[in-house]
């Protein structure tokens, strides 16, 4: 019998509210968790993703469902950042459930994240994250050959966002979280201080030019330009830009992280799949005499026997990598339960929050003129005071 007792909680009534990147089949390949349930209040789709997640059964109402099952384990995913998810994460967590896996980012602001922090650690619940970095094998391979020493220190962190349609701070908020997100992990820090720099049509943003925004519902937001940078303890220099790039056809391969060591220039692209490159000096002017851009891993590689993604490799290089992350997210919960530790190999609660108020922080500092410390000061929606 499985160890453990699932159920998915999706939402398709509102816009973007149904199984965000395929979150309902987190545990389909997972012979630990048992998929009890799916609620959704769409009669129409929830049977449509109850079928494919293979959960036993369907609900309209999630809470109904969290009664009936006394799940061990609830999967949040709501491509949505309103106060109704938030509640659905206090729900979740009222219930008893002892893990939780949720889309990011964990919250539109900090004030959110903060009450969602605290309802798991009061409860003991562990919580990882749908951030796409920490979890690939491929990713964690530059982590350790950096940890070796094999460029060198780390000086610098340029992150980039899609930069397509929703260029700014839609884009920052739903995709440069995985960028932000993996910037912790890189630096082994949480940042210090930020500042940044928010544009729209061309001028600095004011509070009165934000709308709120329809897309996913996180509130007033504006800006289709950003730029921010963060300062880390250990003197690291991090940098997030979401501007737009070209005609946006080629976005995903804007989106990742540049990590600039003493000796080497190592770029993370276009993550779930992760095209890494590796370019031999620690710029990337054009040096013939030092070599050229070179991918990380040859096309045979594969991750140590002991990797956690290991066993769902086969997805990766198949061509279905947000599968595979999740089911290894999936996978470092159930890890984290038996253990009873914080998640290691996806993002945790913890680095979930600082990465809300790395979203956020650039905004407010825009707006009051200055640089901020971090954790910030002032917790809600800059855009609302």
């Amino acid at each position: 019998m499985s160890q453990f007792r699932a159920v998915v909680i999706t939402d398709s009534t509102r816009g973007r509210g149904g199984p965000s990147h395929g979150l309902h089949r987190t545990f389909d390949k997972n012979p630990d968790v048992e998929l009890a349930a799916l609620a959704d209040p769409s009669e129409t789709d929830r049977a449509r993703w109850a079928q494919e997640s293979g959960a036993a059964a369907a609900y309209a109402d999630y809470r109904r469902m969290l009664a009936d099952q006394a799940p061990d384990i609830a999967v949040i995913a709501v491509h949505r950042y309103d106060e109704a998810r938030v509640q659905t994460f206090l729900d979740v967590i009222a219930a008893g459930v002892r893990g939780v896996v949720i889309e990011k980012p964990l919250a539109a602001q900090p004030a959110h994240a903060d009450q969602m922090a605290a309802a798991a650690a009061a409860a003991g619940a562990r919580v990882v994250l749908a951030h796409r970095g920490r979890e690939n094998p491929a990713v964690r391979e530059v982590k350790r050959r950096a940890d070796r020493g094999d460029w060198g220190p780390l000086i610098q962190v340029k992150a980039h966002g899609k930069g397509d349609h929703r260029a700014g701070a839609v884009d920052a908020l739903v995709l440069g979280t995985h960028e932000l997100n993996t910037m912790q992990f890189f630096t082994d820090a949480d940042p210090a201080s930020c500042w940044g720099t928010v544009l729209t049509n061309g001028a600095p943003a004011q509070r009165g030019d934000a709308r709120d925004d329809a897309m996913y519902d996180a509130g007033p937001m504006c800006g289709d330009r950003i730029f921010a940078v963060y300062t880390f303890p250990n003197g690291v220099i991090g940098s997030y830009e979401s501007l737009p790039v070209g005609a946006g056809a080629n976005a995903n391969f804007a989106l990742g992280c540049d990590l600039y060591y003493q000796h080497a220039v190592v770029t993370t692209r276009a993550k779930p799949d992760a095209q890494i490159h590796v370019f031999p000096e620690g710029s990337i002017f054009a040096q013939p005499e030092v070599g050229a851009w070179a991918p990380l891993l040859p096309p045979d590689w594969e991750p140590p026997a002991d990797d956690p993604a290991a066993p769902y490799w086969a997805d990766w290089i198949a061509g279905d990598a947000t599968s595979a992350s999740n089911r290894t997210i999936g996978a470092e919960l159930v890890r984290c339960l038996r253990e009873d530790r914080a998640p290691v190999d996806a993002s945790g609660l913890h680095d979930a929050a600082v990465t809300v108020d790395m979203i956020v922080g650039p905004q407010r500092s825009h707006l009051e003129g200055r640089r901020l410390s971090l954790p910030l000061h002032a917790r809600g929606n800059p855009w609302e005071g």
